[in-house]
C-alpha cells in the first residue's frame, strides 16, 4: 500500500508522538502498520507497545535472558538444539 502524497516521515513521527495509535494512523497515512513501524524505527524513535498494539503486555518477559550465561539459559538452548535435531 503506497504512502499518500505529501506525507513525510516527520509527519508520521509527529502523529506517533502525539499519542495516536497505528490503527488511527493507517487511513490518514496510507501505510500499513508495518510500514509505520519501519519509519519510526528508521529514525530511532523508541516504540511504545501500548500505542502499537493497543494493549500492554499480558505477561512479564525477561528480554535480557540470553545476554548473561547461566544454567537455565544453557538448558533452554539445549532444548532448542535437540528439538531442531529431531525434526
Amino acid at each position: 500500500m503506497p504512502r499518500k502524497p505529501g506525507i513525510t516521515d516527520e509527519y508520521i513521527i509527529k502523529l506517533y508522538k502525539s499519542g495516536m495509535s497505528f490503527k488511527e494512523m493507517i487511513p490518514l497515512i496510507g501505510l500499513s502498520d508495518q510500514g509505520i513501524r519501519y519509519v519510526i524505527s528508521k529514525h530511532g524513535i523508541p516504540m511504545n507497545r501500548e500505542k502499537s498494539s493497543g494493549q500492554p503486555r499480558k505477561h512479564k518477559v525477561n528480554e535480557n535472558f540470553f545476554k548473561i550465561w547461566s544454567h537455565e539459559m544453557a538448558w533452554v538452548l539445549g532444548l532448542f538444539v535437540t528439538d531442531v535435531m529431531v525434526v
